[in-house]
């Protein structure tokens, strides 16, 4: 099989990363400007709830737990949306392309961990009936960090069979 024969294989699937790379995007644009909003509204919402009632009432507490890690939030859809932009590019095994998605994981780990953390000092305050206080973030972010480890290792393969030919 010669060099013309393989790309011709490749270049289809390429066309599908990137097709699919731009309807993601799209989706993560928009969650981006959501949380934009968001984190806009949370710099007046968070100071008139502390102000008028404190942080008293559960939810206010909760909704208030909620926009403060938001950026949190927004800093892996950003990564996410910059990952997505890269493949777009058809910069599947770049090594940008990799710690774009390794630092999605860590934002990813941090959201997690703040989540815990603002669920631990809920049940402190209220002791709420219904305690849920979850692990998920924690638990995506390190299968996204294991994605991205297994991309850097695509990666150096790739840079292998290159030097190889």
């Amino acid at each position: 099989m010669n060099s013309n024969e393989n790309a011709s294989k490749t270049s289809p699937r390429l066309n599908r990363i990137k097709a699919v790379s731009k309807v993601v995007r799209a989706i993560l644009l928009a969650a981006l400007i959501v949380q934009a909003a968001g984190m806009l509204a949370a710099v007046v919402v968070i100071p008139l709830a502390a102000a008028n009632a404190g942080l008293k009432s559960h939810v206010t507490f909760q909704n208030c737990s909620m926009l403060a890690t938001l950026p949190f939030g927004f800093m892996v859809t950003l990564n996410f949306f910059r990952f997505f932009t890269r493949l777009k590019d058809g910069h599947l095994f770049d090594w940008q392309t990799v710690r774009y998605l390794e630092t999605a994981g860590k934002w990813w780990i941090v959201l997690g961990l703040l989540q815990i953390i603002s669920g631990l000092v809920e049940v402190c305050l209220f002791s709420p009936r219904n305690i849920i206080v979850s692990g998920d973030g924690i638990v995506a972010g390190l299968i996204v960090f294991f994605v991205a480890w297994f991309f850097r290792e695509a990666q150096e393969l790739q840079e292998e069979q290159a030097l190889t030919v």
